[in-house]
């Protein structure tokens, strides 16, 4: 559709123009400290044709970003397929492909911009794209960006969404964001960082963009000058340096060895408000069923983890559970758990490891165990077995959540002891 790309000729032009202006300045552009390999530079090896590769860039996208899916990621490997196809070794080519992804969804909607940060990821992780090469095509698109303001006033927003999608993909790519941020002007640089961690942590989790942010070492004043950082703008990040509250794992193999959240999945529990994106329970049912399997170890306890990371907002300075997604999404547990016994035995232990990992906010368990209760996803035979009978090897946290969810232990022993009552007099 037309709001999938740029309609303003103009300032794609005058982007263009800026291009052969300083397409010199960009081969000598800084030296970045880090390990990816770097394509070839040599233009005497490799020719190009700007207007066609514009062209081939324009309808890759096109076709990509009405393809994508969350439930397979075929349409990334034949988005990179097509790109291969026409993409040289040249440097500058590279540089204007990656200019003209970002051109291509800046008016489009934001589901467009964040599939195609997910194509910038792998095409830089495939290295089809160097790194040097995406900097210059993001350098190019950042001070172009002046140019595109009058026609789309959103232009840092936008860019930064597709920045945002792309950094939360893995650690490595939160590194770029310094230099990144040497283009930026300074009375852009704080609402472009705003921007940028925000859609970060949709797109992937307040967890691991923090991780993320922990192993790059930055501090605030690495990416916006000292001056411009107020007491307000410092806290709004304070989270970023807090330890971490829900470790990533460090390898896979420790992953299969303990239970966490498949960051896929949690981003299609979450999918419920982002705006033209709604995943339909069945495709997330689909997911699970491709990628996950009964006979893993931890496959309830992973599910239901995807689950509560997906409906934890507000980390700071206080956690809370978004009900409405915890409520609507709860047809897909109940969907996989199927009143089986281990099944929703395994479903609470989900919740105390969570909540314990948070450090038992306020009242977190009791909504969690009253949501599960009322959506009928845990019975209440299930949750006195939990209490009675605790797994020994699961014993962390157990009391504190046992102690949190007292009142609803109380309600349910009156409910039950009211239905004995009535039942005893119904028989009399």
């Amino acid at each position: 559709e037309d709001s999938r790309n740029i309609s303003h000729e103009q300032s794609r032009n005058e982007s263009d123009a800026q291009l052969s202006n300083t397409s010199s300045s960009v081969r000598v552009d800084k030296t970045y400290n880090h390990s990816t390999t770097i394509i070839n530079q040599d233009l005497s090896n490799t020719t190009f044709d700007e207007e066609k590769t514009i062209a081939r860039v324009h309808a890759l996208i096109e076709k990509y970003t009405e393809n994508y899916s969350n439930l397979t990621d075929r349409p990334v490997k034949e988005a990179l397929e097509d790109l291969v196809a026409f993409s040289t070794r040249s440097f500058d080519q590279q540089a204007i492909i990656v200019r003209e992804v970002f051109t291509n969804v800046l008016d489009a909607k934001p589901r467009a911009r964040r599939v195609v940060g997910d194509l910038l990821d792998a095409a830089h992780n495939e290295n089809i794209i160097s790194e040097k090469a995406f900097l210059a095509g993001v350098k190019m698109i950042i001070e172009a960006a002046p140019d595109y303001t009058v026609d789309i006033p959103l232009i840092w927003q936008y860019i930064g969404e597709i920045i945002g999608a792309f950094i939360g993909a893995r650690a490595s790519n939160m590194t770029l964001l310094k230099p990144i941020f040497e283009c930026v002007p300074d009375d852009k640089a704080k609402l472009f960082f705003q921007v940028i961690i925000r859609y970060a942590t949709k797109f992937s989790s307040q967890s691991y963009i923090q991780s993320f942010w922990q192993s790059s070492g930055f501090s605030l004043n690495d990416l916006i000058k000292a001056n411009l950082i107020d007491s307000t703008f410092s806290n709004e990040f304070d989270w970023l340096f807090d330890t971490p509250e829900i470790e990533q794992s460090t390898s896979q193999t420790k992953e299969s060895h303990s239970p966490h959240p498949d960051m896929q999945l949690v981003k299609l529990f979450k999918s419920v408000n982002d705006q033209g994106t709604i995943v339909t329970d069945s495709e997330i049912i689909t997911y699970i069923r491709e990628h996950m399997g009964p006979s893993e170890k931890f496959y309830i306890r992973n599910i239901v983890l995807s689950y509560l990371e997906a409906c934890l907002i507000n980390r700071d300075p206080q956690k809370k559970i978004q009900e409405d997604i915890a409520k609507k999404r709860m047809t897909v547990l109940n969907a996989i758990i199927e009143h089986k016994l281990e099944a929703e035995i395994q479903a609470v232990y989900a919740i105390q490891n969570f909540v314990n990992k948070l450090e038992h906010p306020p009242k977190m368990a009791q909504l969690l165990f009253d949501i599960f209760y009322d959506e009928e996803c845990v019975s209440e035979s299930t949750f006195f077995e939990w209490r009675q009978n605790p797994d020994q090897s699961e014993t962390e946290g157990h009391v504190v959540v046992e102690i949190s969810t007292i009142d609803i232990f109380t309600w349910l022993q009156h409910t039950e002891s009211e239905l004995g009552a009535g039942e005893e007099e119904w028989e009399n």
